[in-house]
């Protein structure tokens, strides 16, 4: 991901593609990486400007309370930045639903950790790759509670699942928190959640960025 160094609110930051044959614009003064790895992406081998490569040693603007921080997902560390930045001195719950599904709870300025567990396509995976039988389906939302068929049972299994994981994540803490949904199913989750969330699809991006510039890049 790429982040233009001097933005200096949500508004202004700009998510350019990467792969191959893409031009870095003129106009990036700084680029941010928070992908598992750690390493740039190959088409920014000839930017000239500062790579910044998010880990459990970067500056950070909250205090990690995580037992083991060498292992806390970069993801996780952007999203968290991202919360505090758009909801700063607040006790807040991030809800990640992209690949995993994952929780991360800050209170007091302090990261406590949260969960990691399969997303929704991961469990419509699943089910295909470890049973003899099942298919292979398109990961979406399901029609009924009660399927009357292989397919209809498998999709109400995974998205009430799923949507019960989220809702139980909601109110596994205080009502006081702010709940933040960000990741690739944040969308569709939006529209059936019952409980109060502020749904933030850059998050990563925004925490991202925050980070690239206490660490003075």
């Amino acid at each position: 991901m790429v982040l233009w160094k001097d933005a200096q609110s949500p508004s202004e930051v700009r998510v350019l593609p990467t792969g191959k044959g893409i031009e870095i614009p003129d106009f990036v003064q700084a680029i941010g990486i928070s992908n598992s790895s750690g390493f740039p992406d190959p088409v920014f081998s000839d930017f000239r400007g500062p790579i910044f490569s998010l880990n459990a040693q970067s500056k950070l603007p909250f205090n990690n309370g995580y037992a083991t921080p060498e292992t806390l997902g970069r993801d996780r560390l952007a999203a968290i930045a991202g919360a505090v930045h758009l909801f700063p001195n607040k006790n807040v719950m991030v809800l990640d639903a992209g690949t995993c599904l994952t929780t991360s709870v800050l209170e007091n300025g302090v990261f406590l950790g949260g969960s990691i567990s399969p997303g929704l396509t991961m469990r419509y995976r699943a089910m295909h790759e470890q049973t003899g039988r099942l298919p292979l389906l398109e990961a979406g939302i399901a029609t009924a509670v009660i399927g009357d068929s292989t397919e209809t049972s498998m999709r109400s299994g995974a998205w009430y699942g799923f949507l019960a994981e989220v809702e139980y994540r909601i109110r596994a803490v205080p009502s006081s928190y702010t709940c933040i949904l960000t990741g690739g199913d944040a969308p569709v989750l939006a529209e059936h959640i019952k409980y109060p969330i502020f749904a933030a699809p850059l998050l990563n991006h925004y925490g991202l960025l925050f980070c690239l510039q206490i660490n003075e890049l």
